[in-house]
């Protein structure tokens, strides 16, 4: 039986606070824009500051520390073969930590950049508090925010079964099979996460460029901002259009997760 502080259970719980915290975010970001102002100018502002967030570099540095664990699993797997058996639970602590490291990584990066992230945050309220009173989200804000909450809750609870069977896992299974399971979900999650982020570039890019027409067809300046206002609120629609069709596809990924490591062996018996 593994000890509490085991690293396979470390990175169980590192998982479960990343996953959390994702859901979060996209929860407050969704529910901002349940604001009773004129919800064009509420859509522009949440993709300013989306914008402003892409601008500091966030992103970048976050796949940074996804593509170092890419490298170090690949570096886990080649240097320990499943047999024999110690090799096998060398394998299986090298990969958790890894993990871990991949966690503190996204932990750092998101400390380095909390206060220009803030600074975001206060454009956006500072933006939509100059946006013109009435005219909500679409069945008022009441149904925006409870649509909000029920697609956080849905989030959060697939991330509670994850850890559950994951910690679990790591003490009544074979932890080499339990990781396979792990990584069986990530590449379930792919093509949607794929499809996701390509949805996403579209509607950045299709926004740059409705902003450059808006640039061109208003050389005077008259119409300008209304057109460019217009074409940020197409941005936002576009982004949680986007969000809202992946849902269900990753969502989907968790059960066949939780099959996977319920049929992984108890440990010491090769699966």
């Amino acid at each position: 039986m593994l000890a509490c502080h085991d690293a396979c259970l470390t990175a169980a719980r590192g998982d479960y606070r990343q996953c959390t915290s994702s859901a979060t975010g996209a929860f407050q970001d969704a529910v901002s824009g349940c604001i009773e102002r004129q919800h064009e100018c509420v859509q522009a502002c949440r993709t300013q500051r989306r914008d402003c967030g892409d601008l500091t570099g966030t992103a970048a540095e976050l796949a940074q520390c996804d593509m170092k664990l890419e490298t170090d699993v690949a570096q886990c797997q080649g240097e320990f073969p499943l047999v024999p058996k110690r090799s096998r639970m060398q394998r299986a602590r090298c990969i958790s930590k890894a993990q871990i490291a991949n966690f503190r990584c996204h932990n750092g990066v998101m400390r380095r950049f909390r206060r220009t992230l803030v600074e975001c945050h206060r454009a956006f309220d500072q933006c939509t508090n100059g946006c013109p009173a009435g005219g909500g989200p679409p069945g008022g804000s009441g149904v925006c925010k409870a649509q909000g909450k029920t697609a956080f809750r849905s989030v959060l609870t697939d991330c509670t079964l994850t850890f559950r069977t994951m910690s679990q896992g790591c003490i009544n299974r074979d932890i080499t099979c339990v990781q396979d399971c792990g990584n069986a979900r990530l590449a379930c999650q792919a093509p949607t996460q794929a499809t996701l982020q390509a949805a996403l570039a579209t509607c950045a890019t299709t926004s740059a460029a409705a902003i450059s027409a808006c640039h061109a067809a208003n050389p005077g300046g008259a119409g300008l901002q209304q057109c460019i206002t217009a074409a940020q609120a197409n941005a936002a629609d576009c982004s949680d259009a986007s969000v809202q069709a992946a849902a269900p596809g990753l969502a989907a990924c968790v059960e066949p997760f939780v099959i996977c490591v319920h049929a992984c062996p108890p440990p010491g018996e090769t699966p």
